[in-house]
């Protein structure tokens, strides 16, 4: 699966779209299908309320294992991260809003939060706008070996640089453009909406997802799975 990735731009106002909530659990990872390998990648970076395992919507979950049927023999998905706690978002955006005060110390406090969200959402567990990853509708992934190796992408996973783009390869021939290619599409023919920021965010039926394809979200905030 070779085919060029189309332009991705950035589109903003996901928060604005209507939630019509639907009544599905969030499921555990482990075991779903043989080429779904999961790592605990907040617990293993030590942050404050992390999950042990992955966990996601059942619907996006089964369009998962579509993904993995379909991949090329000797490849498989690495799930990083899936469901996220409201503690953990604001972890990980307190600690890039720093990262960003440290380096633009005269930047206003509103303008460096607004320039955090191209790669780390608001913390929110709000009905109206929550956390795209506490609705359980977004996943982070890769692709990997069977063996839980991960593929060449380019970057490693939460590298906030302009080669984080899902497209940032794609005039640059070679393995890290095809692994590209061959997740984005794997994923989109699959009714994932991607990231443009980010090549290993994935999402379905949260308000990412509802914002490109022009449609209500399905997928509201939840509790922390027991």
């Amino acid at each position: 699966m070779n085919h060029p990735m189309p332009r991705l731009f950035p589109k903003t106002g996901w928060e604005e779209v209507s939630v019509e909530p639907v009544d599905e659990p969030l499921v555990r990872v482990a075991d779903a299908h043989p080429r779904i390998l999961q790592e605990a990648a907040y617990q293993l970076m030590g942050l404050p309320g992390a999950l042990a395992e992955g966990w996601l919507r059942e619907g996006l979950l089964e369009r998962l294992v579509v993904v993995a049927d379909g991949l090329p023999d000797g490849v498989a998905l690495l799930v990083w991260d899936g469901y996220r706690p409201f503690e953990v978002q604001k972890a990980l955006f307190d600690r890039y809003v720093d990262e960003l005060v440290a380096v633009h110390p005269d930047m206003p406090a509103d303008a460096i939060e607004d320039a955090a969200t191209r790669y780390v959402s608001r913390p929110s567990s709000s009905d109206h706008a929550p956390s795209p990853h506490i609705t359980g509708g977004a996943v982070d992934l890769t692709l990997c070996t069977p063996e839980g190796v991960p593929l060449n992408l380019g970057t490693g996973f939460d590298a906030f640089v302009p080669a984080a783009g899902a497209s940032a390869f794609e005039d640059r021939p070679g393995e890290v453009r095809d692994n590209r290619r061959l997740l984005f599409w794997s994923m989109v023919g699959a009714g994932f909406a991607a990231y443009t920021e980010e090549w290993w965010h994935f999402d379905h039926g949260d308000q990412f997802w509802g914002n490109i394809r022009g449609c209500a979200a399905r997928y509201g905030p939840m509790p922390r799975p027991a």
